[in-house]
């Protein structure tokens, strides 16, 4: 991109000629607003953080959900529960993960071994009780949150975006455990199913 044409546009003969009409000078005014905009997104691509974020993000939110999935699934057969109920926590993280949150929900909605509980139903119920979303790990905070909501909850799932390292099947426990393991950004999910306290994480990575 030269920028020996955007100075160009500061030319006096085109923007500072007062002797040119009114409606004349506010059509060359607006012309000059839509080629800079032109140029600006050519340099930068046309998308903002988020929408770049988000185009890295879908393969692992799709890895780390679809794991959960499948864990739930086992689960409620093996507990024989067919109408056991999750609650979504949402995604949290560093910055804004509201479109991470939006794009586990949906793929949580896909299945078909549990009742999801209502994004409006469950922050009422946090609202009422005065309980936030983090702490419904913690037995106490949890029965009253379970108070408000008015029905029992199963199984709790909570996202995070956070630096971590990517379990390999490959690698042992002690590698993977061991402080020169490679630290990245990673989406992990954690599902805890509350009869048993028993805890179950799914890792992918960002990217980035």
């Amino acid at each position: 991109m030269s920028f020996s044409r955007l100075r160009s546009f500061n030319s006096p003969s085109v923007l500072a000629d007062v002797s040119l009409p009114s409606k004349r000078r506010g059509a060359v005014v607006f012309i000059f607003g839509v080629l800079l905009s032109s140029l600006l997104v050519g340099c930068f691509g046309g998308k903002n953080d988020g929408e770049n974020v988000a185009a890295v993000s879908s393969p692992a939110v799709e890895k780390a959900t679809s794991e959960a999935l499948q864990e739930l699934q086992r689960l409620t057969v093996l507990n024989g529960k067919q109408n056991a109920t999750l609650c979504f926590l949402g995604v949290s993280g560093k910055g804004d993960q509201s479109g991470l949150s939006e794009a586990a929900r949906q793929q949580i909605e896909t299945g078909s071994s549990f009742r999801l509980l209502e994004k409006s139903a469950v922050q009422a119920a946090l609202k009422e009780s005065d309980v936030r979303a983090n702490n419904l790990f913690i037995p106490a905070e949890r029965k009253k949150f379970v108070a408000a909501l008015g029905e029992p909850v199963d199984y709790l799932l909570a996202g995070y975006v956070e630096k971590g390292t990517v379990p390999n099947a490959d690698a042992n426990a002690s590698d993977a455990e061991s402080d020169n393991a490679k630290k990245q950004t990673v989406f992990k999910l954690e599902l805890v199913e509350l009869e048993t306290n028993r805890k179950f994480e799914f890792v992918a990575p960002l990217g980035g």
